[in-house]
């Protein structure tokens, strides 16, 4: 029986032949190209952890766990190959269409997001980008800045938030806290447990304050549901 770890190779190997490059694949994912060829190249250094599968997974819009199981026969001439799916095959679904674009919102104006919010954005003067088919008409552009999430989200990820989806446990999330005197929104992750008040966590190991309590006046504006990384 194979290990998760080599199935998982393999099929981000097969993800990586869609995409037509390890550079591409890496931009897709938003990862360096080093990155990407540490785990996918023929002398691969490091196997892939559960954090980089499923954001494999979310990248190439597949359910959590799709990259842990085998999908088609390999290759009889190359067993290193996942085989993709036919072209002539009705079965397969055709790959979301993007639609829209959503506006790139200062952190300011995140943290003013209401309801009704739609008055702070000016389409005219504010750069948009096409929204991701999993994300609402609603949805807005934020540009990461520090480094509290440095491990998933390096300064200058551009992440889309989703101000309709119910927030819950491992959640990226943007969130405005009134107790902090600070009208900007904040950016973590989402963690509830048993007889735990819900927290929020900067997923840099290195953060000072790496654990917060998700107080009664902080409020979540929405969730990550995308990211995107430009290179120029």
């Amino acid at each position: 029986m194979q290990r998760v770890s080599e199935i998982r190779r393999r099929n981000a190997r097969a993800l990586r032949d869609q995409a037509g490059s390890n550079k591409a694949f890496a931009e897709c994912v938003g990862v360096e190209p080093p990155a990407a060829s540490r785990v996918l190249s023929s002398k691969a250094t490091r196997n892939i952890g559960d954090d980089f599968a499923r954001r494999i997974e979310s990248a190439f819009g597949k359910e959590d766990g799709w990259l842990d199981s085998l999908h088609e026969q390999p290759s009889a001439h190359d067993d290193n190959v996942v085989a993709m799916p036919s072209r002539s095959d009705n079965s397969v679904e055709q790959a979301p269409i993007m639609s829209g674009m959503a506006p790139l919102l200062s952190w300011v104006q995140a943290g003013a997001w209401t309801d009704t919010s739609a008055s702070i954005i000016d389409d005219g003067d504010q750069e948009s980008f096409p929204r991701p088919p999993n994300c609402g008409p609603s949805c807005f552009v934020l540009r990461v800045r520090g480094e509290s999430m440095m491990e998933v989200y390096p300064p200058g990820t551009l992440i889309f938030v989703d101000p309709d989806v119910q927030a819950m446990s491992g959640d990226d999330v943007i969130v405005q806290c009134e107790e902090h005197g600070s009208a900007e929104a904040t950016f973590k992750r989402y963690i509830e447990e048993p007889g735990q008040p819900p927290m929020l966590k900067a997923l840099n190991r290195g953060w000072a304050q790496q654990y917060m309590t998700l107080g009664p006046h902080c409020r979540i504006i929405g969730v990550v549901m995308a990211q995107m990384m430009l290179r120029r």
